[in-house]
């Protein structure tokens, strides 16, 4: 009996193991650009931008480069990783086979896709010494916006990192946006608010 016990954990455990390590392998797979512009095909004139971008892309001449999901998912917590993946893969893959590309509202997107597809905590996996300089030079401009959004941190006041950093992650985005859109201004005031929108 005893034996029997012994075996049933030892397979148990290898099983888990091997659970684990797919599954991770799975997780980490999902979030690189292949899999991702498998849904976003439509948008690869967005994915492109990432692509030409030479800081957080993949023309950074260091080769230091963020994936799609290490800035689109949150980083707080497994959990809630987990969860906004399945949520968001589950919204692309139904947008994908269901929508339409030229009667989406490109700009209009813009703003939601920042306020709700982008998490301060990827910012700060890899941007945390930016809020221990703000804290320990307090000088220079940029440390004293950094020290605002740790001050109004929790309040009704707080900010997002791309509150400020808003063209973070993609070249010429706003162009590009403007391009999918496609429209011809009928008044000059009507291009002069396209075009601070896409700035």
């Amino acid at each position: 009996m005893k034996k029997k016990i012994f075996y049933i954990v030892v397979v148990s455990v290898f099983a888990t193991l091997i659970a684990t390590s797919l599954g991770y392998k799975a997780v980490v797979a999902s979030g690189e650009y292949p899999f991702c512009g498998s849904c976003h095909a439509w948008d690869g004139a967005i994915a492109e931008t990432n692509i030409a971008d030479t800081i957080h892309g993949a023309s950074n001449p260091k080769g230091v480069q963020a994936t799609c999901a290490e800035c689109h998912l949150p980083h707080d917590s497994l959990h809630n990783y987990l969860f906004t993946k399945a949520k968001n893969g589950i919204a692309e893959g139904w947008t994908t086979l269901t929508g339409d590309p030229s009667t989406k509202d490109w700009l209009g997107n813009r703003e939601h896709t920042r306020a709700n597809h982008t998490f301060d905590s990827s910012c700060m996996r890899c941007h945390e010494n930016a809020f221990i300089e703000a804290n320990a030079l307090k000088t220079s401009g940029i440390s004293k916006m950094h020290q605002k959004y740790l001050e109004f941190k929790g309040t009704d006041e707080a900010m997002k990192c791309t509150d400020c950093h808003k063209h973070v992650g993609h070249k010429n985005l706003g162009g590009t946006l403007y391009e999918l859109k496609n429209k011809e201004a009928a008044s000059w005031e009507e291009w002069e608010a396209w075009r601070t929108q896409t700035r």
